[in-house]
């Protein structure tokens, strides 16, 4: 499914851009260099492609994207690549750091430098003879005539400026006459024919296409993967015996039988929407593409600007009215782009693993189902926020982060928890159960302000409508008589008795007991209703009554008389006792400001 859908893009990406979707046979490679030659063979100059791109405040250089013919994948040993390829196979040049020096090289190194030259000569050699053009034989005469002796180069009048870049690594070119030699019609015709005329390669009925054609034993690498390999990761490969298939021992891709045409196809997809990272999100260690079966960039930005904190394409607002619109079904227009709410929506995780990339997942549907669970998602995680709050969008990304450790190093969520919760807000599934349990754990191991923070209470509502059923509002429920609510309600009535008691009080009772009032109330609440009384004296007359009145109310609704109080909540209640903590919280201190000028907190 994943391999024929990839496809299918692929196709119709060629069908709309051919000028920017590689050809079969033809891929786009990271270039640094093209090597200036003359139609004797001659290099005159090594020029830099580096462009110039905008990397946060910093502007950076790096190597421009070129069509070049299709690279080989490297495992192992000497594989030369045709007309693009480093300095090694094409110059001789050894791969060494900026700060070592030439003769700090070893002689290892040095002979295999010159191996992947000879390789690379006796390649271009063997195919160029046979194309009579001017860009064919100037290549054939500088394979011909140059010498690959690293002291040799380094004399070099075209080289010796930039010898200390070739040696850091990066592809290279030839050019001839203002032009890429790869670019000549001779010559892309011959490597057309070559890719076509292969005779030597396994045929078989590919699992994608389902046609008869050559079999792929080796895919192309996978590059953009957050945390793979920096050479790219292989998402088919078959290399130990445990995972090949009976009498198909050591035939690697032979294993599943992907043709080289779709082998070329799903992958030229992949990494052309791995490189286009304005529209690729990371989620814990996963890397999230996206795409429409009817291709436009409409839909990856909207859907980029649903979950991506930093996007900056619409405001809550029109967020909001575009979310009001998928309820009512009516037509939402993008940039003058209308949306169709039936057109296929993709989306692919992937994982780094080893040399290997793993699909974290892989959902699909049309793009109005998606639309329509994220608004209801949404819907969910609004709750009463403090004023200095100025969005009360809470992406993805945010609510994973409300599970992780503030004090951690490597600040990221659990990996298979953040594919989870993706996974159900977009498939319209109950939240994972760890979503919960890791914010509860979260609430009781902090303290301060951050211990229950508007976006952790709206995680808690969201979970608790969609996962249990229950109906919690927005805002403060004053007539509500759930007791874990209640409590919650009571302990925040608690805590700012002793905060008008004492005012430069440091640690309140939530940093001492919050976790057990939550937990076993009937064993907390004698206490702290007790200090109440002692912080109580401390108040002038007016502040007492108002806080004996707010006392008042909240026992009538506990009716301890005839329901007293529970020994222990469950991990549900718990919630429930928290969002009511933060209901009355945020009520508190928007009566405050209104009647006294006072100041919200969180």
């Amino acid at each position: 499914m994943i391999l024929k859908r990839l496809t299918e893009y692929y196709e119709h990406e060629l069908a709309e851009e051919p000028d920017k979707t590689p050809r079969y046979g033809w891929s786009v490679a990271k270039v640094s260099f093209a090597l200036q030659i003359d139609y004797n063979g001659n290099l005159l100059q090594v020029i830099p492609l580096f462009q110039e791109v905008q990397r946060g405040k910093k502007t950076v250089e790096i190597p421009s994207n070129i069509t070049v013919p299709e690279q080989a994948k490297r495992s192992s040993g000497i594989c030369p690549q045709f007309l693009c390829d480093n300095a090694a196979y094409l110059l001789g040049i050894p791969k060494r750091k900026r700060t070592e020096k030439l003769s700090d090289v070893s002689d290892k190194e040095r002979k295999n430098a010159i191996r992947r030259f000879e390789a690379s000569q006796v390649y271009h050699m063997g195919f160029l003879e046979k194309i009579d053009t001017l860009e064919a034989r100037a290549v054939y005469a500088f394979f011909e005539k140059w010498d690959p002796t690293p002291e040799v180069i380094i004399r070099h009048p075209a080289v010796r400026d930039v010898f200390d870049s070739l040696c850091a690594g990066g592809n290279l070119v030839f050019r001839l006459d203002g032009q890429f030699v790869h670019d000549s019609p001779a010559i892309r015709d011959a490597w057309k024919k070559t890719k076509e005329d292969k005779t030597d390669v396994k045929k078989g009925i590919c699992l994608v296409t389902g046609q008869e054609a050559p079999i792929a034993q080796l895919h192309p690498s996978i590059k953009g993967v957050m945390g793979a390999q920096s050479s790219g990761g292989s998402l088919i490969s078959y290399n130990t015996a445990s995972v090949e298939s009976y009498g198909k021992n050591g035939d690697q891709g032979y294993n599943a039988y992907v043709s080289e045409y779709a082998a070329f196809a799903y992958t030229t997809a992949l990494n052309m929407l791995l490189a286009d990272r304005s529209h690729v999100r990371t989620l814990g260690d996963t890397t999230i593409v996206y795409w429409a079966e009817k291709q436009s960039n409409a839909y990856q930005d909207f859907f980029s600007a649903i979950f991506d904190t930093g996007n900056n394409m619409m405001d809550d607002k029109t967020l909001g009215d575009f979310f009001d619109h998928v309820k009512r079904g009516d037509p939402i227009d993008v940039n003058g782009f209308s949306i169709d709410y039936d057109n296929p929506f993709y989306i692919l995780g992937l994982s780094p693993n080893a040399a290997r990339i793993s699909v974290r997942f892989f959902l699909t549907g049309t793009f109005g189902f998606f639309l329509r669970n994220a608004a209801e998602h949404f819907e969910r995680l609004k709750i009463v926020t403090p004023s200095f709050v100025t969005s009360d969008r809470i992406t993805i990304w945010q609510m994973m982060m409300e599970t992780v450790n503030p004090n951690d190093k490597d600040k990221k969520s659990l990996p298979i928890l953040a594919g989870a919760v993706l996974r159900s807000i977009l498939t319209g599934r109950e939240y994972p159960v760890s979503l919960y349990q890791n914010l509860l754990l979260r609430i009781h191991a902090e303290t301060g302000e951050k211990k229950i923070t508007y976006r952790r209470a709206a995680i808690i509502r969201a979970y608790m409508i969609k996962n249990k059923g229950r109906k919690i509002t927005v805002a403060l429920d004053p007539s509500s008589k759930n007791v874990p609510y209640v409590l919650g309600r009571l302990f925040a009535e608690l805590e700012k008795i002793q905060l008008d008691s004492n005012k430069e009080i440091q640690a309140t009772i939530k940093d001492r007991y919050f976790n057990s009032a939550c937990a076993t109330p009937a064993r907390v609440f004698p206490v702290l209703q007790k200090l109440s009384q002692h912080h109580l004296r401390k108040l002038e007359k007016g502040k007492k009554t108002y806080h004996e009145s707010k006392l008042s109310k909240l026992m009538n609704l506990l009716d301890i008389n005839n329901n007293p109080l529970p020994k222990g909540l469950s991990l549900e209640e718990q919630g429930i006792f928290v969002l009511g903590y933060y209901h009355q919280r945020q009520d508190f201190f928007k009566t405050v400001k209104k009647e006294q000028g006072g100041k919200e907190d969180e």
